[in-house]
């Protein structure tokens, strides 16, 4: 039923987070450490800002044409698009071109660029790749739609870093190998994009194409549903974790924990198996209980404890860093998708695009918002200090939701989606 649907959305998450790695860890390798959390800042807010501002176009688009076509063109630009970052890996291949003096800025340029666009290509998509689950498996099939997509997206996340990090301490003297790969997964995310088969109704009812007046108008329609807007912010405010986590980790593990360049990606794999595990049991249970959301707040106070123990570990037990990493990993994917499936539950099928681009607008402003707070916080404090702000955040999340299902603010039942 959504296998072609499946297998186009993880190649795209495959190509796209490969192509992140790829750009932040060997783009942290060509500058000095004091610019490092600049340049991973820099680079998460490349990847973020055009899902703030796009998202409106995309569900213009989606309604024009079709979600099918939209994923299909958006899968044909991905290929010109990572050519840009073969370029700027190339430039700095000392075996292929001589070391200038802006080879350096040029490279790194090409690098980051390339992720802005692969970040305008992913806003365009992502409304109609989450709108297909229903049109494919309607909605008796949501939660099992959607904790195959989000576990098949962040195993996609697993295998990038662990792909990233197999290339980099196999091949980091040679920048055709492992660039070479980006170009062979987007054309392959193409082919099985021409597979996707759902009915689609192809709405013309045109939205306002600025980005905050979209805003300001989708949030009045999410009133519409009860406690829809703040399933929405709690969803954002949970990548603002994940990617604070993200961004976090990789300079955590190299300069805290002395790990080498290919490790700090095993350690992220190991969290994206858990949020995967986490993504699948989800989805399991979710299909069987209808309540499952019920269960949600105690995820995320669990959670928060386990971020305590990493800001108060000692860095010479990385071992079990790795551990506690995971199980965070597990908990989020159980804390995520039954969110997910009140979203796709709830909403009329004529507005769902809408409400999934408008939570893309929420969810990737807060995913700036951590590339912003990481800077800060690193400025100032230890890098530890990241994950105890991360735990306070999650633990009032968990307690905001918490509060909003005793008062019943959040209808949990509600499955026919018309």
């Amino acid at each position: 039923m959504f296998k072609a649907l499946y297998t186009t959305n993880f190649l795209s998450v495959l190509n796209d987070n490969y192509q992140k790695m790829l750009g932040m860890l060997v783009v942290t390798s060509w500058v000095s450490s004091d610019l490092k959390p600049l340049v991973i800042s820099i680079a998460g807010a490349a990847l973020v800002l055009p899902y703030i501002f796009c998202s409106p176009l995309a569900d213009r688009v989606a309604q024009l044409y079709g979600k099918k076509k939209v994923v299909r063109v958006c899968k044909i630009l991905e290929i010109p698009i990572v050519l840009l970052s073969v370029i700027g890996f190339l430039i700095k291949d000392p075996n292929l071109f001589p070391q200038y003096r802006y080879s350096t800025i040029i490279a790194t340029f090409l690098v980051i660029l390339a992720i802005f666009l692969i970040g305008i290509q992913s806003s365009m998509y992502s409304p109609a790749k989450y709108g297909l689950i229903r049109d494919i498996g309607g909605v008796e099939n949501v939660s099992k739609g959607m904790g195959g997509m989000e576990s098949l997206s962040f195993l996609g996340m697993l295998l990038a870093t662990a792909i990233a990090a197999f290339m980099l301490d196999n091949f980091s003297d040679n920048s055709i190998v492992y660039s070479s790969l980006l170009i062979v997964l987007a054309i392959a995310g193409y082919v099985t994009s021409l597979f996707i088969k759902a009915d689609e109704t192809i709405d013309t009812e045109k939205n306002s194409l600025n980005p905050f007046h979209y805003m300001r108008s989708t949030h009045a329609l999410a009133l519409n549903y009860k406690g829809l807007n703040s399933v929405i912010y709690i969803l954002s405010i949970f990548w603002w974790f994940a990617t604070t986590i993200q961004l976090s980790v990789i300079v955590y593990c190299q300069d805290v924990l002395g790990l080498e360049k290919g490790e700090p990606a095993i350690i992220m794999c190991i969290a994206a198996i858990g949020i995967s595990l986490g993504c699948i049991i989800s989805g399991y249970i979710g299909n069987h209980s209808k309540n499952e959301i019920i269960r949600v707040p105690l995820y995320g106070i669990i959670l928060s404890l386990g971020l305590v123990i990493l800001f108060l570990l000692s860095a010479r037990y990385y071992k079990i860093f790795t551990i506690i990493i995971f199980f965070v990993g597990i908990l989020g994917g159980l804390f995520k998708v039954p969110l997910d499936a009140v979203i796709q539950r709830t909403v009329k099928h004529d507005q769902l695009n809408t409400i999934l681009a408008y939570f893309n607008q929420i969810s990737f402003l807060f995913m700036l918002l951590a590339s912003i707070t990481y800077y800060i916080i690193t400025c100032i404090l230890p890098q530890r200090y990241v994950f105890l702000m991360l735990a306070i955040v999650m633990f009032m999340a968990s307690i905001w939701l918490k509060i909003l299902l005793r008062s019943k603010d959040i209808s949990i039942c509600n499955r026919d989606g018309k």
